[in-house]
């Protein structure tokens, strides 16, 4: 993988992402999303150039609009094609950006695919998770107790969507330190943890 080449794609989407920077969805999570999608890389042997400019292009369509995917494939292909990167690769990296978003029907069909979505699922588990659910929550002016309650049905289902084994084998601590915060949320709301 190109490093010169790479950096220019990162920091293209440092500067279109820099409009929502205060969010959970900055592009320091980009960051976060880039070194684990990197660490599964090498540990399943996946196309690290394909990882590494999927995970960097994953969420530059929220700059632009929603579904973030749809709008992030289109600037991805728009981005690479600019930088003068095969058309092979651009197709890839854009089904990469384009899937992560899997709830919206889109299918993981390749490695790479997966690995992207593993990394960026696993930044919303554990401790970081916690801290970007409720930093998302204050932003969109949600109520603490309607977070908590959001947080407890749909934050602590990632870890079992995740697709490689790595990705579950480097994330069951971060899942079992999540499992234990809400466990210790819950009973400071019922006020057990004050009772004798």
């Amino acid at each position: 993988m190109g490093d010169t080449k790479i950096m220019e794609v990162e920091n293209i989407v440092k500067e279109r992402m820099s409009i929502i920077k205060e969010t959970a969805h900055s592009y320091d999570h980009v960051e976060r999303v880039k070194r684990i999608a990197t660490l599964l890389a090498e540990e399943e042997g996946a196309d690290l150039e394909l990882v590494g400019l999927g995970a960097i292009l994953h969420d530059i369509g929220r700059a632009v609009g929603e579904p973030h995917n749809e709008t992030g494939a289109r600037l991805a292909k728009e981005i690479l094609r600019e930088m003068d990167y095969p058309e092979e690769v651009i197709d890839k990296v854009a089904k990469i950006v384009q899937s992560h978003r899997q709830s919206l029907g889109y299918e993981l069909d390749t490695l790479e695919e997966e690995i992207v979505w593993d990394a960026d699922k696993i930044d919303l588990i554990g401790v970081t998770g916690v801290l970007r659910a409720f930093h998302w929550a204050g932003a969109m002016k949600i109520s603490f107790n309607d977070e908590v309650k959001w947080f407890r049905k749909s934050q602590i289902e990632f870890y079992d969507k995740l697709k490689t084994e790595s990705a579950k084998i480097f994330a069951r601590k971060r899942n079992e330190n999540m499992m234990h915060i809400l466990g210790v949320l819950e009973k400071e709301l019922t006020l057990e943890d004050l009772r004798r």
